[in-house]
């Protein structure tokens, strides 16, 4: 079984106001700004799926910055995962220093079915910041979360290499610190943890990645492929998930990518789809 832990979808609603969303929340801003940034609805996902041989997609939303806008993705990725059952599993996204009103939309989103939190973006949302002040400031969303068992998906960042839109400052010292913040919450950090990983092998910041994982979203984009191996080898089988950040990325392209990145077949199996589908306790 393969899942795919990291794709997008928006209504229509989202190209025909762009203009106006573009006004009105900055991570959307922040993201789409160009004309020729990707967006996709349910059925090109399914689609896509269909094409790559995807079983199960989880569709996140973005860090939204606005209440009306986030409350309007969340509804079309609910809707979404109850017109397609069993392909598509939906993930809720609030601001998180909304304290209170970002906790009642993640009760209310798991209520109607979301299977975690995010993908949440520190930058536009304001706290990719490692000060306890403010990463206090998420405790109702995070108390939210572990609630309703939900894993919190955050974008984390690369130190180095190249720019591109949405990249950001949320780097691994700052998802350590958010991971040693919150110990009891399940985190994915997206996108290899921006390198976090990597540092699992100094004993100190092991022992606070307990109940950490690492997707693979936007790979092509950012590592080659032996970015899976070495993840596994750093940070254990059991911590790495599947994930190609469609429409960024076809599924196709990051399957092929996945492939070619030196897994064994236990580690195939888990990094595909076992680890996913244990996560979020779907089957």
């Amino acid at each position: 079984m393969i899942i795919d832990s990291h794709t997008h979808i928006l209504p229509d609603e989202f190209r025909r106001e762009r203009a106006r969303i573009l006004k009105v929340d900055a991570t959307f801003a922040a993201l789409f700004s160009a004309a020729s940034a990707k967006t996709a609805d349910a059925e090109a996902l399914i689609a896509s799926m269909d094409r790559a041989g995807v079983d199960v997609s989880v569709a996140a939303g973005y860090g939204w910055t606005d209440e009306g806008v986030a409350r309007l993705a969340n509804d079309y990725a609910l809707d979404a995962a109850r017109r397609h059952p069993g392909r598509i599993f939906p993930f809720c996204s609030a601001n998180p220093l909304k304290g209170d009103s970002a906790a009642r939309e993640v009760r209310r989103c798991a209520e109607a079915g979301a299977k975690g939190i995010g993908e949440l973006h520190p930058d536009t949302q304001g706290f990719s910041s490692s000060d306890p002040a403010i990463l206090g400031r998420l405790a109702p969303l995070m108390d939210a979360a572990r609630a309703f068992h939900l894993p919190v998906l955050v974008h984390a960042s690369e130190p180095l290499g190249h720019a591109y839109p949405g990249k950001g400052t949320f780097t691994p010292d700052k998802a350590l610190a958010l991971a040693q913040a919150y110990p009891a919450n399940v985190l994915i950090f997206a996108h290899f943890g921006g390198g976090l990983p990597f540092h699992a092998l100094m004993p100190e910041v092991a022992r606070s990645l307990g109940n950490v994982y690492f997707d693979s979203a936007a790979q092509p984009f950012l590592y080659t492929p032996s970015a899976y191996a070495a993840t596994v080898a750093a940070a254990g089988g059991g911590r790495v998930l599947f994930a190609s950040d469609f429409p960024l990325t076809s599924q196709q392209r990051a399957l092929k990518a996945a492939r070619a990145g030196g897994l064994d077949g236990p580690d195939e199996v888990r990094v595909f789809g076992a680890n996913a589908a244990r996560l979020l306790g779907v089957f």
